[in-house]
């Protein structure tokens, strides 16, 4: 992903972000060729949301997609977070181009996201958005196409609905 695509990518998250409220925890990862946890899951205090915010500006392009290498990370941090804390309400966002071209496939990790039953919300942005629906549908949740839909307020309604 890079350009507009990278770009709205980050004005989406920057925005999104503003929704949470400080009894919520975030992290990042980024993913190409490789997966890059950019920022460990926390609190989303102030400290919190200035490193998040940090972490964002600092994303850049390059690289394949790896997208289920990411998820299958994303979900051994939440498991992680759920074993501390057992309230915890774990959510993933993928935001993503969708063309997955680089480690594991939707069918080497479809059993762990169906055993773990981690809602994953996609966001897609120039994107092959049925295989974001492909992945969203595992465990009920939404699908965005960031080409024709409001990605601000959809992340916004998703998170007050979650939270």
């Amino acid at each position: 992903m890079d350009g507009e695509s990278l770009n709205k990518l980050k004005e989406s998250l920057l925005q999104g972000q503003k929704f949470l409220g400080r009894d919520n925890s975030i992290g990042l990862i980024s993913y190409s060729d490789n997966v890059t946890i950019n920022l460990p899951i926390g609190v989303y205090d102030t400290n919190q949301q200035s490193m998040f915010v940090g972490a964002v500006n600092s994303l850049q392009a390059g690289g394949g997609t790896a997208t289920f290498d990411a998820i299958v990370i994303a979900m051994k941090m939440l498991q992680d977070q759920v074993a501390a804390n057992p309230d915890v309400k774990p959510l993933i966002f993928v935001l993503s181009d969708g063309e997955t071209n680089e480690g594991h496939s939707l069918k080497d990790i479809r059993g762990l996201i169906e055993t773990y039953k981690i809602p994953i919300y996609t966001i897609g942005y120039n994107a092959n958005i049925q295989a974001l629906q492909n992945i969203s549908s595992i465990n009920e949740a939404a699908s965005i196409n960031a080409d024709t839909d409001d990605v601000v307020y959809k992340i916004g309604n998703l998170l007050n609905v979650q939270m």
